[in-house]
């Protein structure tokens, strides 16, 4: 089942797996590109400073061998003078050192970033376990490194005898000079054939960086089933969701119901759509307090005539506001005088004196609003 699984994760990572495993520590990582750049920064740095730390050694050559006699009586004096040369070693060897300490930090970083992850310094038995040991010794990456390392050895191999085949001139010449010029054209074959070997591995190591971001993402990819499920954690469940989506719906339909009995009229269609309307003196536009069709049109109306709220019929207006004006909202200025007609007509039906001249109609809705009949 497992090998199955593995066949079809033919998709690529998501991203938050892709974090989730950057989470847990795993991420790709180069240890050839990374031990390339600290022999090249190496070598490179003795190369810069060759003359310095010759000099240098030198004289702390000349100090190591130099030995008084009242050092030689005095043991506390030989510790001091030994500490004393090993703290001047390292203050000569502090460029390399440091020089090769970002190298190797810069170096395993430049595949995956920097990340520390404090549950990875954890004890885990299940390391311990010895089984899993030979399994992951022969599977068929191990294969594929060990491969890919006797291949390394073979090639720079080979290029080291061709560059030491190519010195074999040169070393009888070296009997015959002073030792000091001796050891300095030895130093000096011996650094430019190292750099050459370093450039060299430099350039046949740099294609295992893309190679095991590469392996690292196939590693990583999923199936249509871990897609849907990590969607379904992301999201969350749809049943879910749709039964919240339900009850927010009930909850803004009962806050719309509760504002009805504050309107001051409904406008309807009379039996499809009911908009109820608040105006009040100073307070700005009309405000749309609920609308509905059907039943929840059916259901203002009822709650209307309980509360003894006016009722009239304007289906042109009536579908207009409910298209295009949102509850809790102002009506748009292309409905001010429609609206207005018909407060003009509320107000003359609550002083007994209905004036039909002022009654809203089809004409007073601007092309465009009115939806028609449903």
């Amino acid at each position: 089942m497992s090998e199955e699984n593995d066949l079809e994760r033919e998709l690529p990572a998501t991203q938050r797996k892709i974090e989730k495993a950057r989470e847990e520590g795993n991420i790709p990582r180069s240890k050839d590109l990374s031990g390339a750049v600290v022999v090249l920064v190496g070598l490179g740095c003795l190369f810069v400073f060759s003359d310095f730390f010759v000099e240098q050694n030198k004289d702390l050559m000349k100090q190591a061998l130099t030995l008084s006699t009242q050092d030689a009586k005095d043991p506390a004096r030989m510790g001091a003078a030994f500490v004393d040369l090993l703290l001047k070693s390292l203050l000569v060897l502090s460029p390399l050192l440091i020089a090769v300490l970002v190298a190797a930090v810069l170096g395993t970083i430049a595949v995956g970033g920097a990340i520390f992850v404090g549950k990875n310094l954890q004890p885990k038995f299940s390391k311990l376990n010895p089984v899993k040991g030979l399994k992951n010794m022969f599977s068929g990456n191990a294969m594929f490194e060990f491969a890919k390392a006797m291949l390394k050895v073979l090639v720079i191999g080979a290029l080291a005898t061709v560059l030491i085949w190519g010195h074999v001139d040169d070393f009888p010449r070296m009997m015959t000079i002073p030792l000091p010029n001796a050891i300095e054209l030895a130093a000096a074959f011996a650094l430019r054939d190292a750099l050459i070997l370093t450039l060299v591995f430099a350039v046949a190591v740099s294609v295992d960086a893309p190679y095991q971001v590469f392996r690292y993402l196939k590693q990583l990819r999923m199936n249509i089933e871990e897609i849907r499920r990590e969607q379904k954690e992301t999201d969350g469940d749809p049943h879910v969701k749709a039964r919240v989506r339900q009850i927010q719906r009930e909850m803004s339909r009962k806050r719309m119901m509760a504002a009805v009995p504050m309107a001051d009229v409904i406008v309807t269609n009379p039996t499809h759509y009911a908009v109820a309307l608040a105006y009040r003196d100073g307070g700005g536009a009309p405000r749309v307090l609920a609308k509905g069709v059907d039943l929840i049109a059916l259901q203002i109306r009822e709650l209307a005539a309980q509360h003894g709220i006016a009722q009239i019929e304007v289906p042109a207006l009536a579908r207009a506001l409910y298209k295009h004006v949102d509850i809790e909202r102002e009506i748009p200025p292309s409905l001010y005088g429609a609206v207005a007609k018909l407060l003009a007509y509320l107000f003359t039906m609550e002083k007994g004196q209905i004036d039909e001249s002022v009654f809203p109609s089809e004409q007073d809705i601007p092309p465009g609003m009115d939806p028609g009949p449903s």
